[in-house]
């Protein structure tokens, strides 16, 4: 279903700006696309960066651990892909900027190649916009499995000998 709305929506946006942007109004719209890709990208790069908490992973049941653990791997594996794709477009925008710079390519292209240009940029925007959400997604899964194991982390009382485990939120069906 994820790879359907993927391609849903690159192909979307290609027919879109193949059909309606005029190749003018592609002149406009490549420098901001071209100043914000780079910033996505990096702003993806530091969010990825982010530490794993380091304290109190012994006392967590290990099939949980792992089950967390293959999350974090799963979402920095989707900010790898993203910030692929935000630089390749990045790169294609930009070559496709200078080629286009100063009327290279003015009177060469047929009116059907202008409109297959005006798709591959609105396929690329598709592109992109497409990854963002699947990272949020696994940002989401990994909160979520952040939070059911914190809130049952076994907890050291002061006059107990063992640990015992407080539940803030009951079981479904207690």
């Amino acid at each position: 279903m994820t790879r359907l709305l993927h391609f849903g929506t690159i192909a979307g946006l290609a027919s879109l700006f193949g059909v309606l942007v005029p190749p003018h109004a592609l002149d406009e719209l490549m420098l901001p696309l071209i100043a914000v890709l780079p910033v996505v990208a990096s702003v993806l790069v530091l969010r990825a960066g982010t530490p794993m908490p380091s304290a109190g992973w012994e006392r967590i049941d290990p099939v949980r651990r792992h089950r967390f653990t293959r999350r974090l791997v799963e979402r920095t594996l989707a900010y790898r892909r993203a910030v692929f794709i935000l630089s390749g477009s990045f790169l294609a925008l930009a070559a496709m900027f200078a080629v286009g710079k100063g009327g290279v390519l003015d009177g060469l292209l047929s009116q059907r190649q202008e409109q297959l240009v005006a798709a591959v940029v609105g396929g690329l925007i598709g592109l992109c916009g497409s990854c963002l959400p699947e990272i949020l997604r696994r940002e989401c899964a990994v909160a979520d499995i952040q939070k059911r194991l914190l809130d049952e982390l076994p907890v050291f009382r002061a006059n107990r000998p063992g640990a015992q485990v407080i539940r803030l939120v009951p079981r479904a069906g207690a």
